[in-house]
């Protein structure tokens, strides 16, 4: 991973494609986190073609064009949604915004691909199902520390393939870099990001549930804190939270932006099974 920080982790792999050229046709709409470009790059990969890009920043479709310079810019987000050649969007929108592009995504008959968090609210969660149900579309999310980093991948492999036994427990720890000077002003802000346990947290949850083999959780306790950034009072910088999955798995995570600036790190859960540890 860069040094730098997470929102610009952009990795590129093998291409391998599933589908035949121009039979998978893609367009991209909200620029306003780096993961963007990991996303395009995971579909383009897997052979699927990015038209166009659409974002009201014009110094974000630049800097995307640099690195997708055979897209087209799209004057609008409404032209991007009436295309009729576009068969899903790809978006790394404000996270309060996220919903509300992909409902209506979904309302034009596309499918949605959206980086994490999916939601800030739980009243979105529920709009979202509902909009889905309606229109039989997807809603996927790119939960980039797990499908995007090769350990983690080989561990979900480790699991399916029954190499270390059932996963009873998962630990999660993810320290990252605030690089507050390179943060956009909604980044500061709870009602855009959501807080720090539904930012950073969703991707500790989601590798549970899925390391785990559960279908769902319940949070037995949480808390959160602003320990070492108080010129940004709605920042949480520090969070936590003990999880009790449907099967009895049970899980613990943390997760803080106090990585040093001259550390390079990543975060790994670790996986508890009946007969082994790995790490």
């Amino acid at each position: 991973m860069s040094r730098r920080n997470g929102m610009n982790y952009a990795p590129k792999g093998k291409s391998a494609p599933v589908v035949g050229q121009n039979e998978f046709i893609f367009s991209a709409i909200g620029l306003d986190h780096g993961h963007i470009y990991g996303m395009c790059n995971g579909l383009i990969e897997a052979g699927a073609t990015l038209k166009s890009v659409y974002d009201s920043d014009q110094q974000k479709v630049a800097a995307f064009l640099k690195a997708f310079p055979d897209v087209l810019a799209a004057s609008s987000d409404e032209e991007v949604l009436n295309d009729p050649d576009v068969h899903l969007v790809a978006g790394a929108a404000i996270p309060s915004l996220r919903c509300d592009l992909g409902i209506r995504t979904m309302e034009h008959g596309k499918d949605y691909f959206t980086d994490k968090a999916p939601f800030t609210t739980l009243e979105q969660l529920v709009r979202a199902k509902e909009t889905v149900k309606r229109t039989g579309q997807k809603y996927m999310v790119y939960y980039s520390e797990r499908i995007h980093v090769e350990s983690a991948v080989y561990a979900g492999q480790l699991i399916q393939n029954g190499e270390i036994g059932r996963v009873i427990q998962v630990t999660g720890f993810g320290p990252h870099r605030l690089s507050a000077s390179m943060r956009p002003d909604w980044f500061f802000q709870k009602q855009y990001y959501g807080g720090i346990l539904c930012d950073i947290g969703s991707h500790q949850i989601e590798q549970f549930l899925y390391y785990a083999g559960c279908k769902d959780a319940q949070v037995l306790h949480s808390k959160v804190a602003n320990y070492g950034a108080k010129e940004y009072p709605e920042l949480e910088d520090y969070g936590d939270a003990t999880l009790v999955g449907d099967n009895g798995a049970t899980n613990y995570f943390r997760v803080d932006w106090h990585t040093p600036d001259g550390l390079g790190t990543w975060e790994m859960p670790n996986l508890y099974s009946w007969d082994k540890r790995i790490y």
